[in-house]
């Protein structure tokens, strides 16, 4: 980056003038190499910001062509000011992200591995190096190779753990997806356990009210319910719905998703009255956007109609069931 190429230099000028050389030519060599490092470092930034703009264009080929020049210059910068090899980092970090968004996951793969090896044994680079290893994590994850992305998350948690509190909700974050995988693999103590420190950073760093904490929230309470643990997923999901039903509008599907999880706790509770209260709220809100999240307004149907019947309205429930058929037929 530009600060790092600056620091190298201005190492320069304090070995001249404490050397004594103050000549005009002495000068003239400063102000050569900070113009030179200057405008190596501002022509990357302005790659890699076009780089970021194609992608949000969704402009994928040109993002691809833009990422390419930018790591060509990136490597040719670096023969002669072996500094800027966290520029060189940078593209080819940004060049992964664009193959990801293209879809090369293995390319993609290669990028952020090679990257995390030119950063091994920086610390001044821990940051970068935690989040490039996260995304080689998020990659792993997506494509449901549980035990590879368990590691990389892990490791970019270590990562993020050695850069101090401005690193605190990255870990959350982090911690929060590594807890997804473990509850998918059965391990329930290590799931609550990250859970439960992700929940703690974001309520000590955004406040009880905050989005994300709500998410973490509600990601707990649907752990506690998949183990029995009644009172604490009815306890956790409640939490959820209020924050989320206070921020976001009354159709929005995470709206929707607290109020089917809660819904199915209350089940769970045998308190079937409030129970279908809930699926209610929940099902009008995916029946409305059943085209954007049709596995779960599925999911929503089913669950709600079962609760039906156990509080003995067999009409609405084979009502609902008769609407998802219809609806689920019409968009498949």
């Amino acid at each position: 980056m530009i600060g790092e190429s600056r620091e190298s230099s201005s190492s320069l000028v304090y070995y001249i003038v404490f050397a004594g050389f103050i000549r005009d030519e002495a000068f003239d060599v400063i102000n050569h190499i900070l113009t030179m490092e200057s405008g190596v470092s501002n022509l990357l930034h302005m790659l890699q910001d076009r780089v970021k703009k194609l992608c949000k264009e969704e402009k994928f080929e040109e993002a691809a062509q833009s990422a390419a020049v930018a790591i060509e210059t990136a490597r040719a910068n670096l023969d002669s000011d072996p500094s800027s090899i966290v520029e060189l980092v940078t593209s080819i970090e940004v060049q992964g992200d664009v193959q990801r968004h293209q879809g090369d996951l293995e390319g993609a793969r290669i990028s952020y591995l090679e990257a995390m090896d030119l950063l091994a044994g920086r610390p001044a680079s821990g940051a970068q190096l935690a989040r490039i290893t996260a995304s080689v994590a998020v990659l792993y994850d997506s494509i449901g190779s549980a035990d590879e992305a368990i590691s990389f998350y892990e490791y970019s948690i270590s990562l993020y753990e050695q850069v101090g509190a401005s690193a605190q909700l990255n870990i959350a974050e982090l911690c929060n997806n590594v807890a997804y995988l473990y509850k998918s693999k059965q391990d329930f103590n290590k799931s609550e356990t990250l859970y439960l420190r992700s929940l703690e950073i974001c309520n000590e760093a955004l406040g009880f009210e905050d989005l994300e904490t709500a998410s973490v929230c509600n990601n707990l309470g649907a752990l506690y319910l998949h183990t029995g643990m009644i009172q604490q997923a009815l306890e956790m999901s409640r939490m959820a719905l209020e924050v989320r039903v206070a921020k976001l509008p009354k159709d929005d599907l995470e709206v929707a998703q607290s109020h089917s999880n809660l819904a199915l706790a209350l089940a769970q509770a045998d308190d079937l009255n409030e129970s279908v209260e809930h699926f209610e709220k929940s099902w009008k809100i995916y029946d409305a956007r059943a085209k954007e999240q049709s596995f779960d307004y599925a999911n929503v149907s089913e669950n709600y109609a079962e609760v039906l019947r156990r509080a003995g309205n067999e009409k609405k429930a084979v009502a609902v069931e008769k609407r998802a058929k219809k609806v689920l037929k019409k968009i498949s």
